[in-house]
């Protein structure tokens, strides 16, 4: 009988993505920016259903896989970042250096490919780590170096993910069902994934690692030879997460301060011997996409545009931003709060002030939003749909509108409602 209300919503959310994924001929912004969102309704109702009344976990991971084998055959429309992937990875499969020269330089013509054309920024050296850089190797080298096989491996990663929050729930006394329906069925999560084809679900898979290695079963013995090899195995993994994209980097100092000097150790460590192989080019040219990408970049920004047009020089104003981030860090690494809650405050405010947050961005918060019930950060990933509302212009004029109304809905809820939430946690805390 519980079941019976999750079905249909789960039925509805795989058939509003479809629609999404599969009408071409229905226009963006609007109207088809409303099949997500009557998608992420369904989301949104399945995961009070969920956490009030829990869920057969076969009905949960049926819907999840459905949602996904939808729009797994579609090429990816949203975005063109899977050929910045897939060159990457041809490049090093060819045995070159990556991080040696922007798709454009006429020193790799003889390596282009018949999708070249589609490469975006191709002027721009790559911005991503190394262990992204592996890869989009193992695509390249074991996948024929296509859209599907890239989709395929990220999807591994995706419901391993699942898999891993799972442990965590039942090892914690949550609902699995619960934190399986707020993740699995999470709108952006299957569009971004099975659609898109972006990677960002293997940073995940990593911090949901790194969350289960700190956190402790029931009954285990401690020990001193244990603690040490724990320390080491969360230094690793937030290593791994952070040679995916750089943003969980700043959760290092929490870690330690929780953990010890050994996760500082491993992750110096595991750094190095991921970057030595690529470090030939030299530290200028082993930074220059990503330094590119820090100075100019910016897309979908919420506080960072009031920032901006309070602190006139750009600079300054990303300097701004950076310091309010860094102060989240030194509260929650000050407070020794748990590595689920430190990761969710520190990618929160990397989220909620960073001057670029694409869309799908905004997955790297939601292994612990959906293990924490956060419905703020949860919405985000529903609001975060906005964020496409300027691509059909984009695609016809080579300029992305972002008119401060379309950007106003994504943010203010998000920011209203934690504030709200904060100041009634103060209230509470220190009324009589």
């Amino acid at each position: 009988m519980r079941a019976t209300p999750l079905l249909p919503l789960g039925l509805l959310l795989v058939a509003a993505l479809g629609a999404f994924g599969w009408l071409h001929g229905i226009a963006l912004p609007l109207p088809r920016l409303l099949f997500p969102a009557a998608a992420f309704l369904c989301y949104g109702a399945a995961g009070l259903t969920a956490a009030r009344a829990g869920a057969p976990l076969a009905l949960v991971w049926t819907i999840a896989v459905l949602g996904r084998l939808v729009l797994l055959p579609l090429a990816p429309e949203l975005s063109d970042d899977i050929y910045r992937y897939l060159w990457d990875g041809h490049v090093l499969a060819e045995g070159l250096n990556p991080y040696g020269h922007a798709p454009a330089d006429e020193a790799l013509a003889a390596i282009r490919t018949p999708w070249h054309d589609e490469i975006n920024h191709p002027d721009v050296p790559t911005i991503y780590p190394p262990l992204a850089q592996l890869l989009f190797a193992v695509v390249a080298l074991a996948g024929g170096g296509t859209v599907l096989a890239a989709k395929l491996l990220w999807l591994g990663f995706d419901l391993g993910c699942g898999l891993l929050l799972h442990r965590i729930a039942a090892r914690t006394g949550r609902s699995p069902a619960a934190v399986l329906v707020w993740y699995l069925w999470s709108p952006l999560l299957i569009v971004e994934t099975a659609w898109s084809a972006h990677f960002d679900a293997v940073g995940l898979f990593l911090l949901a690692g790194l969350v289960l290695a700190c956190t402790r079963a029931p009954g285990r013995d401690g020990g001193a030879r244990p603690a040490a090899r724990d320390a080491l195995t969360r230094g690793a993994l937030l290593a791994a997460a952070v040679l995916v994209k750089f943003a969980p980097a700043a959760a290092l100092p929490a870690l330690i301060r929780r953990h010890g000097r050994g996760t500082l150790f491993a992750f110096t460590a595991v750094c190095a011997a991921f970057y030595l192989p690529f470090a030939g080019v030299g530290p200028d040219a082993l930074t220059e996409g990503l330094r590119t990408y820090a100075r100019h970049w910016s897309a979908n920004e919420g506080a960072f545009a009031l920032i901006a047009a309070l602190i006139r020089d750009p600079v300054h104003a990303r300097a701004a931003a950076t310091f309010l981030v860094l102060a989240v860090v030194a509260w929650v690494t000050w407070r020794r709060l748990p590595i689920e809650e430190a990761l969710l405050w520190i990618i929160g405010a990397g989220l909620l002030l960073s001057p670029t947050v694409h869309p799908w961005y905004t997955l790297w918060i939601l292994p612990m939003a959906a293990l924490r019930g956060h419905r703020p950060f949860l919405l985000l990933g529903g609001l975060a749909f906005l964020g496409y509302w300027g691509l059909a212009a984009y695609e016809s004029t080579g300029i992305w509108p972002q008119p401060l109304w379309s950007r106003i809905p994504m943010w203010l809820p998000v920011w209203a409602w934690i504030l709200s939430a904060k100041i009634g946690q103060i209230w509470r805390t220190n009324s009589p």
